[in-house]
């Protein structure tokens, strides 16, 4: 019963610091939108015409996928730092279910808000390059919502640094980029690439919506049991931190 209310009042205060901050959560959409357009007129000058239709769907959908999957990497990061900065860290740690349950619960709360974004996002990308996708929603969602467990641990890792050196902001955009060119490895049938995190599932829903590829079962349960244990692992690390930021008397400093 505690954690099905920490979920809702996790999720009630994300709703409403979107809805307060309504502004900043339109910029990021149009900003978003004109970096995708950037790269649309980019391929369109380089490429010219000869730029065949696969190859804008696959941008469309790769793209909508870097987003969310930069969005769910900065996740406890990121609060981590903003709790840090406000000073309200250590007040986490009050409650009975841990601060690991709260970052969780704001993580799984932010991914159900990114489905919002990107489908946005991923509409008026169609719309631009004109290009209409027939989306499966409920594969869609769910792929990316099993991939992205993945993430959430990479997450979690960099939200334990965090707790000890703070500030993390230059760690997130080297990952930025570095997930461009993850998402470009070769990873079916199984290639060593496909051990990294997020990787597997993209390409998967990829070549799903764009190409219609259908996957053996047994490549959907690899991408569960990748994306399980690098939760697993990241939770782990985020303890490890977590008790040596208590140890070294870090929790209250910024």
């Amino acid at each position: 019963m505690r954690i099905l209310t920490l979920a809702l009042t996790e999720l009630r205060l994300m709703g409403w610091g979107m809805k307060r901050y309504f502004f900043n959560t339109g910029a990021l959409v149009l900003v978003m939108y004109l970096v995708f357009l950037g790269m649309f007129w980019g391929v369109r000058a380089v490429a010219g015409d000869s730029v065949s239709g696969d190859s804008l769907d696959s941008m469309v959908v790769g793209y909508v996928l870097w987003l969310i999957a930069m969005m769910s990497i900065q996740g406890t990061g990121s609060e981590v730092m903003g709790e840090s900065q406000t000073g309200t860290l250590e007040q986490l740690y009050l409650s009975p279910l841990g601060a690991d349950m709260i970052f969780l619960f704001r993580l799984m709360g932010g991914i159900l808000f990114n489905y919002i974004f990107v489908t946005i996002m991923l509409f008026l990308s169609m719309l631009t390059t004109g290009r209409m996708l027939t989306v499966n929603f409920p594969y869609f969602y769910g792929m990316l919502f099993l991939s992205i467990l993945s993430l959430v641990g990479i997450s979690f890792m960099l939200g334990g640094i965090g707790l000890i050196h703070k500030r993390i902001g230059s760690v997130y955009g080297i990952l930025t980029f570095a997930l461009i060119g993850m998402m470009l490895l070769p990873v079916y049938p199984f290639t060593p690439w496909a051990l990294l995190p997020f990787v597997a599932g993209a390409h998967t829903v990829n070549s799903f919506t764009v190409h219609g590829t259908v996957f053996p079962a047994w490549w959907y349960m690899y991408i569960a049991a990748n994306s399980l244990f690098y939760l697993a692992a990241g939770l782990a690390i985020f303890r490890v931190f977590e008790r040596k930021a208590m140890r070294l008397n870090k929790m209250g400093q910024y």
